[in-house]
């Protein structure tokens, strides 16, 4: 069975439950402590999957979590729709994916929202065997065996790419993998090419692959989002607050350790390497190339990913949600991207909450 189909099966299955509201509200910073809480750490069920998420790695190496109040219950080794099952049911609350999966999660009745957005993914593109001869022009790509994650933020990267060339699907040979079969699949040559993100193209260019087109070259930007359930930001939006506080507080310590470079850097780099199964070479260069976000460049108008801005965010989530009409993954798209992204009220506690190693 289809993934996408699977995971229809199960939400429509599932005991519906009654939506709730999301309130900007009980999100204004003056609700929240100056400081992490006393007590015990407030639980939040997460799903990690290998990618540019460089907050979330490096928050679970050096524990920054703790001093936001905060114990992560992870569930590890997911991405994009795989995982939407588990958001359906409750069995985790927040999880990082591309804009495509948000977008059909909330097709079929799983309300997500974006609430923070780790990098802007300009590594995503076609990584392909130097043998194969292709290139950057798609119609170099005729006849050949080229490998996707069905309904991806890659997959409609693809689709895109083919249809400025003014091909289609059918003019190539498209493989369904996911990305960890898809890197044995390149070794042992029954693909000549994979579009992917990141990490698993790191991957594939350790195994003799070179990144052949940048989706953000031919007019489709990505990004690694965090998404939560919109029933735990209306019923937990304090700890929904610390949580992207904590990813800000994240990303704000690793840029200020690249910057130092030398031995201030190399717990930045054990951190990226160590949980994407990359080299530490790897990660320096995908850090170079997608830095840390942090909440000020979400909050800027000028940002790729600005939460505020229509030619942010939202926008990637209105081309996605094109093409994923297109693709019959969906059967409309969402009337109001910026519906699909949390309030910016949100992101304005958050920059509220306290640190417990900020200086007193």
């Amino acid at each position: 069975m289809n993934p996408i189909n699977a995971i229809v099966a199960f939400v429509r299955g599932a005991a519906a439950a009654a939506c709730l509201a999301l309130g900007t509200a009980g999100l204004s910073g003056s609700a929240l402590a100056a400081d992490p809480p006393a007590g015990p750490l407030q639980v939040v069920k997460v799903a990690w999957g290998p990618g540019a998420s460089w907050d979330f790695a490096y928050a679970q190496h050096v524990d920054v979590w703790r001093r936001f109040g905060l114990k992560i219950d992870m569930v590890e080794g997911a991405n994009g729709a795989a995982l939407l099952s588990f958001l359906g049911s409750g069995e985790i609350q927040t999880a990082t994916m591309a804009p495509s999966a948000m977008i059909v999660a909330n097709s079929i009745g799983i309300n997500l929202r974006a609430v923070y957005a780790d990098a802007s993914t300009t590594k995503l593109g076609l990584y392909a065997n130097p043998a194969s001869g292709m290139t950057a022009d798609p119609r170099t790509w005729k006849g050949k065996n080229i490998g996707i994650a069905k309904n991806s933020q890659a997959d409609y990267a693809l689709r895109w790419s083919l249809q400025r060339a003014g091909m289609t699907t059918a003019d190539i040979n498209m493989i369904v993998l996911a990305p960890p079969v898809a890197v044995p699949a390149y070794q042992r040559g029954q693909i000549d090419g994979y579009y992917v993100w990141d990490v698993w193209g790191a991957r594939l260019e350790a195994s003799g692959a070179k990144l052949v087109q940048r989706a953000v070259d031919v007019g489709f930007p990505s990004s690694s989002i965090w998404t939560m359930t919109r029933e735990f930001l209306a019923s937990k939006p304090e700890v929904a607050a610390r949580f992207v506080a904590a990813l800000n507080a994240s990303n704000l310590e690793m840029r200020d350790a690249l910057a130092k470079g030398g031995a201030a850097a190399e717990p930045v780099y054990t951190a990226i390497s160590t949980a994407n199964g990359i080299s530490r070479a790897a990660a320096e260069h995908l850090l170079k190339q997608q830095p840390p976000v942090t909440l000020q460049e979400l909050l800027s108008a000028d940002s790729p990913v600005s939460f505020t801005s229509p030619n942010g965010l939202a926008a990637q989530v209105r081309q996605q949600a094109r093409i994923a009409v297109e693709a019959e993954a969906i059967k409309q798209a969402p009337a109001n991207p910026q519906d699909l992204i949390a309030p910016r009220s949100l992101l304005d506690a958050a920059m509220k909450v306290g640190d417990s190693r900020a200086p007193r």
